[in-house]
């Protein structure tokens, strides 16, 4: 059988202030009608029977998860006690999935992200789930389109096969997110796909190479999950389990890895100025959202629901108007609004987190 497992644990603090720990990035509706993670079941539903749709989010999101997600049956929302990244995210899912069926293969989503061209997407996870029954992970990345800093990448190697307009590849290497200059270089040279956080494993090879590569968390959850529905246990396993991604703890120890680049519309709207990128923009480059009057104004990002937002002769800024806070910053920086929350949380600032 087939699954697909969509993670929806973390808060986008990047997208703050509009992103919080009450009310994480998954949940807004950004874009869309509708929260992210609507859109991105919604799309997977065609791919997958709603009853293999598997979300893993944090216990403090469940229920609004289930909310907004009421085609899934309720057990299909897993709760994490505490977050710890993605490896232990996904082998949650895992060890869900085996009970059913230990062969099964099951793609990995983020909740976020945004697809606009689902149909070459559907290609690819045929595919994907075929080439994951004879190798150890296939990962499905996209073809860069510009020099990105903000994404990892990952080098291919050797051709494997052409099929249907695809091509699957050997992996070389996982390369982290690289400055400009290196990154137009992997443009340049043709041989790199960023890495969209979309793979596809046997749930019994990935709880393999966890129990090889991350035995601590492999353990910890297998005594937790001998008798399903124990929180007391679970809590205490994700006590002892490090913080790390799937990346790091296992896909870049294994071996026999594919990656399949598609063009797929893919954006990952990981801070504000993505979101810009992906808004419609007037005359002068701006992307405008809720009551704003501008004179002499290019290039920036103005949100505001309730508040009006007047600017007069300004470029380049990101402007969030929220209840009760104000972001103001150049839309080159918007990868550094961690920075602000880490210096907001030091000086006791954690009502606005």
């Amino acid at each position: 059988m087939r699954y697909a497992v969509v993670i929806a644990g973390g808060a986008g603090t990047r997208l703050w202030p509009a992103a919080r720990q009450h009310n994480p990035k998954q949940l807004q509706r950004l874009i869309f009608e509708q929260p992210l993670i609507s859109e991105t079941v919604q799309r997977l539903a065609i791919a997958y029977p709603v009853d293999r749709i598997l979300v893993v989010t944090a216990q403090q999101y469940v229920e609004a998860v289930r909310e907004v997600l009421p085609q899934l049956p309720s057990h299909n929302v897993i709760a994490e006690p505490v977050g710890r990244n993605t490896a232990a995210a996904i082998a949650l899912a895992a060890f869900h999935i085996v009970v059913d069926d230990p062969e099964a293969t099951f793609a990995v989503f983020p909740a976020d992200h945004v697809i606009l061209k689902p149909e070459p997407l559907y290609r690819a996870l045929e595919l994907g789930h075929e080439l994951a029954l004879q190798h150890q992970v296939v990962d499905i990345g996209v073809p860069p389109s510009h020099p990105e800093t903000g994404y990892g990448y990952i080098e291919l190697g050797d051709k494997l096969m052409d099929h249907e307009g695809l091509a699957a590849f050997t992996v070389r290497r996982f390369v982290e997110k690289p400055d400009l200059e290196t990154a137009q270089v992997y443009v340049n040279s043709g041989r790199y796909m960023w890495n969209s956080g979309m793979f596809i494993w046997r749930a019994s090879l990935y709880l393999g190479a966890l129990e090889e590569h991350l035995p601590q968390t492999f353990e910890a959850l297998q005594r937790a999950l001998r008798s399903p529905g124990d929180e007391p246990a679970l809590e205490e396993a994700y006590g002892t389990i490090p913080d790390i991604s799937v990346d790091y703890a296992v896909m870049e120890k294994v071996s026999d890895v594919v990656a399949l680049p598609v063009d797929f519309g893919w954006h990952d709207i990981g801070d504000w100025s993505a979101l810009y990128d992906m808004m419609e923009h007037d005359s002068n480059g701006n992307a405008l959202e809720g009551k704003c009057v501008t004179l002499d104004v290019d290039g920036c990002l103005l949100l505001s629901p309730k508040k009006l937002i007047a600017a007069l002769g300004i470029q380049n800024l990101i402007v969030i108007d929220t209840e009760d806070v104000l972001l103001v910053l150049p839309r080159g920086r918007s990868q550094e609004v961690k920075k602000l929350l880490e210096q907001l949380k030091e000086s006791g600032g954690d009502g606005y987190l």
